[in-house]
């Protein structure tokens, strides 16, 4: 894949794809499946494909193909997402880089990720739908808390539907690439600021790369019993430096955004 310019975007695709094509030696981006590493040296064993919160093993999720232009070091480099299946945990990354880990790790169907550049001509956004407001109690609310509870709302519908009008181009993207530009959110709340983007242990600041869009969800067969893991984007942000530490796979940061309920 080729750096985005500009600011441009780089668009992902679900289609199916033939099994050679998703094996290690074909650099593949993948979603589902067993990884397909790139090396068998430093693979993450089973405490590093555990979820941090409830101590469950991780399932892969996806992996992108990712080398940077100009590198020697990074000619071939991959990002791997796994997630926890068990609501509400979050998705851990692991970057960089056949070996293969229990089979009950690996639950999502198997696609290829087809990337294609995003069209420079955006469209308009899309003007706020007219919809009636339902507050309980009006009477008893001060008319300052009302005008703010207004202008929130008002506020995270203008960002749900410039997200849905920039989606609306290409409407099947499950993801977006663009090293070092800005994600795009889907609401106003939890977006990260800085200081919640942690440093690399080797101490550059990590910088945004990619995210995986809600669509991706269509593709999962991960309902169980009424729950399956959700969200309304998954925020990958790697060390700017792409460095090396030791040898193999380095843990990145994955920053997770629900939709709220006023999206």
């Amino acid at each position: 894949m080729a750096a985005a310019s500009a600011g441009l975007a780089e668009l992902g695709f679900v289609e199916a794809a033939p099994a050679w094509r998703l094996r290690s030696e074909q650099f593949p981006s993948k979603v589902g499946g067993r990884p397909a590493w790139l090396s068998a040296a430093g693979l993450p064993g089973p405490a590093e494909l555990a979820c941090a919160l409830c101590g469950r093993p991780l399932a892969f999720l996806l992996q992108l193909y990712a080398p940077l232009p100009g590198r020697a070091d990074a000619f071939h480099r991959g990002l791997f997402l796994f997630c926890c299946r068990t609501p509400p945990c979050c998705a851990g990354l692991r970057d960089n880089l056949d070996s293969t880990v229990p089979d009950h790790n690996f639950l999502f169907p198997e696609f290829e990720i087809v990337i294609e550049t995003e069209d420079e001509i955006m469209p308009e956004v899309v003007e706020k739908e007219d919809k009636s407001e339902i507050i309980g109690s009006m009477d008893e609310a001060p008319e300052e808390e009302l005008d703010s509870m207004a202008k929130h709302e008002s506020r995270e519908d203008n960002i749900f539907q410039e997200f849905k009008a920039k989606v609306s181009l290409e409407p099947e993207q499950v993801l977006r690439y663009g090293r070092g530009i800005a994600p795009i959110w889907i609401s106003g709340e939890n977006v990260p600021q800085e200081k919640d983007i942690p440093d690399c242990p080797c101490g550059a600041k990590r910088m945004f790369e990619f995210q995986v869009m809600p669509q991706l969800l269509n593709y999962l067969k991960a309902d169980r019993l009424g729950r399956s893991v959700d969200w309304g984007v998954l925020a990958i942000f790697t060390c700017a430096e792409s460095c090396r530490l030791g040898t193999g796979y380095t843990e990145e940061f994955v920053w997770k955004q629900d939709i709220t309920d006023t999206a």
